[in-house]
């Protein structure tokens, strides 16, 4: 039988299971496996359980990796014949979702899968369930058919994916031998469009600060004060201000240094891509981009790095007045790193940077919450020829090439600590 013959066969398959396939999606949606709610760990360990039970059902050998926060689940293939140098598939996920927050603003319940419009609305479905279930679907379907799967295959699903993946890169560590692979396939980035297939060859790193300036013992009474001592959130918020220049660039010493440059080749793929900036701003309320300088909005997102403020704290934000001078004040400070920047290097960057800053006898107190390299697989590479070539034989178009802005830290990780090369699809 010719391979299209065959993969004709299991998509005829994959046809007839269809609605035993949206029950096991619909189930698994339905628990509620919020990592990052101590109040939902029974239901993040009943996640973990029904993946596990999967992979048993579809002919892999299930294992529950136990971490300190919550499990993983690692499905092995063990097939007699294979060959022990074929290369592996390794395929990623996570079990773990979101809180559900407002609630008030949700159709319909968030654990009570409903479909809506040919899609199904819960929460994880998207994010990453739906994907999940449809590569374990897929595996389900070669076991079915021809009794084992066309090569070695892994799977891991981890359940702290949204909240860090903390405890990954030792469990990837503890059994890099069993999880050695050619290439690691993760469904975790989005869609070009509704019709079109997206490759993600590209991810920017990351950089999470928590800064904080720290005056006075206590909050002070700004009409005995005022004028007399310096407020911690008037000062934090001018040297925030001068963190960039009037060209949006910023002024922290040697951060562009190592930003690789757009060749024109990629510059003019991009082009072809056609985005459209006001549909993309105009999907979240704002009419007009903004960034640095001398630099179109896509390539801002995906080649270029960022800095963004995601939250500010301090003084009295309640109802009604009181006038105080903070005895603090702090910020929640992101950077999205470009490719070829290493966040050690940027580190040290921000904290000289900060050090240098005129504070007025306040202290500094800086605390870092994570930090994930950035990410480009050769556009060029067999591996990404191969997966196009899948997905317009499945899909019936061919796929873009794209980067992606936001960042997926266990890609580093298995590259750094399994050596394989990541396909984002």
């Amino acid at each position: 039988m010719s391979t299209s013959s065959a993969i004709t066969e299991l998509f005829e398959h994959l046809q007839s299971d269809r609605d035993a396939a949206l029950e096991r999606l619909i189930a698994f949606v339905s628990i509620p496996t919020i990592s990052t709610d101590p109040a939902y760990r029974s239901h993040v360990q009943r996640g973990a359980e029904w993946v596990a039970a999967t992979l048993e059902q579809i002919g892999l050998e299930a294992t529950m990796l136990p971490t300190d926060g919550h499990p993983a689940v690692l499905g092995l293939s063990r097939q007699e014949g294979d060959d022990p140098e074929t290369p592996r598939v390794l395929y990623y996920g996570h079990y773990d979702v979101q809180p559900p927050d407002p609630l008030e603003d949700w159709i319909s319940p968030p654990f009570e899968p409903a479909i809506r419009d040919g899609a199904i609305h819960g929460r994880g479905a998207s994010d990453d369930k739906g994907q999940v279930c449809c590569f374990l679907e897929a595996l389900r379907a070669w076991q079915r058919i021809y009794g084992r799967f066309p090569c070695p295959v892994a799977v891991l699903i981890e359940g702290e994916e949204e909240v860090g993946s903390a405890h990954l890169p030792a469990l990837i560590q503890q059994y890099r031998r069993q999880l050695a692979a050619k290439v690691v396939v993760i469904s975790d980035t989005t869609m070009w469009d509704s019709q079109t297939v997206a490759i993600t060859y590209g991810l920017r790193g990351m950089l999470y600060f928590d800064i904080q300036l720290h005056g006075p013992n206590r909050d002070l009474h700004s009409g005995v004060y005022g004028g007399a001592v310096p407020n911690p959130a008037i000062v934090l918020a001018t040297i925030l201000a001068d963190l960039f220049d009037d060209q949006h660039r910023l002024r922290i010493d040697g951060f562009y240094d190592d930003v690789l440059s757009l060749d024109e080749k990629e510059r003019a793929d991009w082009a072809a891509l056609q985005f459209d900036e006001r549909a993309f701003l105009g999907g979240v309320g704002v009419k007009a981009g903004y960034g640095e300088s001398g630099f179109d909005l896509l390539e801002r997102r995906w080649a270029r790095p960022a800095v963004e403020v995601c939250g500010l704290y301090g003084g009295y934000t309640g109802p009604g007045a009181k006038t105080i001078i903070p005895s603090f004040a702090g910020a929640k400070i992101g950077f999205r790193l470009a490719p070829n920047q290493v966040p050690e290097k940027i580190a040290g960057s921000f904290s000289r940077w900060l050090d240098a800053q005129p504070v007025h006898g306040l202290r500094w107190k800086i605390e870092e919450f994570g930090r994930a390299d950035p990410v480009v697989v050769q556009r060029r590479s067999p591996l990404v020829g191969a997966a196009a070539r899948a997905i317009e034989f499945s899909s019936g178009r061919p796929p873009v090439l794209v980067r992606e802005g936001a960042t997926i830290p266990v890609v580093s990780d298995f590259k750094r600590l399994i050596g394989a090369d990541s396909l984002l699809i």
